[in-house]
């Protein structure tokens, strides 16, 4: 059984940042979405015919709100471009690492959320193939000679190692799991608008395009394999080594490919803000330190606080534990925060100290977040000071001076303007005063 055909290298050498162009092109003719996401996708099609040279390989994850996004078309697309696609609309796990341990293809599995929710094995799987180290299952195979039932019996089984290493596409509605995303070039998908066109995929011709991907892989094979690892600055350490490959390859298509796949990759894994989640909770613990200029709180306070909607915290209904001072502590715990106790005045009682957030925030808190909401306190705390100023002003304002009070000599604002208003105004008889 013939699974893919057979690809013969173009003959003369391309140029690669051409080549990406070219398959830049094609992408946004046939599917709408973004630029960069059209740039990052040009990159992985070339990374599928060299993946085996890198220590990871880089998947991508293709999610759709609803249907009728162009999800399918996408992976479509891209399994008409990639090096020996492979795709499936469901797989169960033994056909999965058997399939990547025999044919090293290019795995396009389509319709995800009707198979992988609640499938721990499945996810585990693509989990561990994206690196070549960890990219192994294990299962108990037993050799089956043809020498009669008693032979068999006889046989001994024995451990075999198979390969789950190969790029993956999984295309969804929903969300795609965090720990895939985490690994995963993340393209959202929307309904294109009536305005926005594509040419249908009965016109797509990928047959030169593929032919010069694996021109292009046999000539810059041992660049790639030997290049020192490339970390994209302002990518956490996951997503470092999921674009390591990608990077590799721009750097020999130029510069202006560099620049392009960098910003597609700090879009593409712009992780969204933490909901439900311990890290949210320390942005909002750190929030309320930070405005209440308190150096330890009691957990009681703590509490009453997060059930506030003022004050910038976001107040999230936690999904594994109350907002209470004993759910609070368990989702605390985990990042080494414990509540201790202590004074504060003629109080004691137990509480968290500021302190103690720092390193837990620096691991676990993206800095972009702590720095965004240190300036959403500094604003809100402004708009406070100004409305408390205001209404200190009108109070003044409407206090009537009781008699024999000496007089400021200095003008406040409202007295100035009147005064110059009447000093600028004509009389009733059409004179100036």
């Amino acid at each position: 059984m013939v699974l893919f055909e057979a690809v013969t290298p173009h003959p003369a050498a391309v140029s690669a940042a051409e080549l990406l162009a070219q398959i830049e092109t094609v992408i946004k003719r046939h599917v709408v979405l973004s630029d960069h996401a059209a740039a990052a996708l040009a990159v992985w099609v070339l990374h599928t015919y060299t993946f085996d040279l890198r220590d990871t390989v880089a998947y991508v994850a293709i999610e759709s709100p609803e249907k009728r996004c162009g999800k399918t078309t996408l992976l479509s697309v891209l399994a008409a471009l990639a090096c020996k696609p492979l795709i499936a609309s469901n797989i169960t796990v033994a056909a999965l690492f058997r399939a990547i341990d025999t044919c090293r293809p290019t795995l396009l599995i389509d319709e995800a959320d009707t198979f992988l929710a609640g499938n721990g094995t499945l996810r585990g799987l693509i989990n561990s193939g994206n690196t070549w180290r960890t990219a192994y299952v294990l299962r108990l195979a037993r050799s089956r000679p043809n020498r009669g039932r008693r032979a068999l019996e006889n046989t001994e089984p024995g451990l075999k190692k198979y390969s789950c290493w190969c790029p993956k596409v999984i295309a969804m509605i929903g969300r795609v799991p965090d720990t895939i995303a985490d690994r995963s070039i993340v393209v959202p998908m929307a309904r294109k608008l009536v305005t926005e066109t594509c040419a249908p995929l009965a016109e797509l011709h990928p047959a030169e395009i593929k032919s010069k991907c694996a021109r292009f892989a046999l000539d810059a094979g041992p660049a790639i394999a030997q290049s020192a690892k490339i970390r994209g600055e302002g990518l956490n350490d996951r997503a470092a080594d999921t674009f390591d490959p990608l990077y590799v390859i721009t750097r020999l298509a130029g510069a202006e490919w560099e620049t392009k796949l960098h910003a597609a990759a700090l879009a593409l894994t712009s992780p969204p803000p933490p909901q439900n989640s311990g890290a949210e909770l320390l942005l909002d613990v750190f929030a309320l330190f930070i405005r209440s200029g308190r150096e330890k709180i009691f957990s009681r306070d703590l509490v009453g606080a997060l059930r506030d909607s003022a004050g910038g915290l976001r107040s999230p209904t936690w999904k594994s534990s109350p907002i209470n001072e004993l759910g609070i502590s368990k989702i605390l715990r985990p990042y080494g925060i414990q509540p201790s106790i202590f004074r504060i005045g003629q109080e004691v009682s137990r509480g968290y100290v500021g302190a103690e957030l720092h390193d837990a925030l620096r691991r676990y808190v993206p800095k972009a977040e702590v720095l965004a909401r240190i300036e959403e306190i500094n604003r809100h705390s402004q708009l406070q000071a100004e409305a408390r100023a205001e209404a200190e002003s009108e109070a003044a304002l409407r206090e009537p001076v009781p008699p024999g009070t000496p007089q400021n000599e200095d003008l406040n604002a409202s007295e100035a303007a009147a005064l110059r208003r009447q000093l600028d105004c004509p009389d009733a008889g059409g004179k100036t005063m």
